[in-house]
C-alpha cells in the first residue's frame, strides 16, 4: 500500500511533518505448500504467518535531533486521502516498533529521513493495521 499524501505522520506524542511517502509492505515470514499425488502442481497455499512493515519518508528542513530510536513503540497514526481534501480521507493506525532510521543529503533531494517501523497486532489474530473512515475531518 503506497500512501502519498500523508503530510503527518503521529507516532505516540511525536508529530513528523514534511512526509513524502508512506508505505505498507506485507511479506510471508512463513509459507505452506502441499502437493497430491495426482499431478505436479501444488494443491494447497497457504501463508499462516506475516510480516507487515511500514516505510515513512520524511523530507527534513532544518535539524532534528529527535528522531525516534531503534526499539521505541508507540502508536503510528496517519491520514491519507486521495486529493489532500476531507472527502474519502481514512485514517490508519497501529502500534508500531521502530526497526531503523536512515538518513540521506544529497544536492538534488536534500535531507532525506526513512524511518522503518514493524506493526504489531495486539493479540497475533487480528491485522495490525486499523483503517478508519476520517472523512469528518477529525484529527
Amino acid at each position: 500500500m503506497l500512501l502519498l499524501n500523508p503530510r503527518l505522520v503521529r507516532f505516540g506524542p511525536a508529530a513528523w511533518d514534511n512526509i513524502a511517502a508512506a508505505v505498507i509492505d506485507r511479506a510471508p515470514h512463513k509459507t505452506t505448500e502441499a502437493w497430491s499425488d495426482l499431478g505436479p502442481y501444488a494443491t494447497l497455499a497457504d501463508v499462516p504467518e506475516q510480516r507487515v512493515r511500514i516505510t515513512i519518508t520524511q523530507e527534513l528542513s532544518r535539524d532534528d535531533i529527535a528522531a525516534p530510536r531503534p526499539g521505541d513503540q508507540d502508536t503510528l497514526s496517519l491520514h491519507t486521502s486521495a486529493a489532500l481534501a476531507d472527502a474519502g480521507r481514512k485514517k490508519l493506525s497501529c502500534t508500531a516498533v521502530v526497526l531503523g532510521v536512515l538518513h540521506e543529503l544529497s544536492l538534488r533531494r536534500g535531507a532525506i529521513r526513512t524511518i522503518q517501523l514493524a506493526a504489531v497486532s495486539p493479540d497475533g489474530a487480528t491485522d495490525p493495521i486499523t483503517i478508519t473512515d476520517a472523512s469528518d475531518g477529525s484529527l
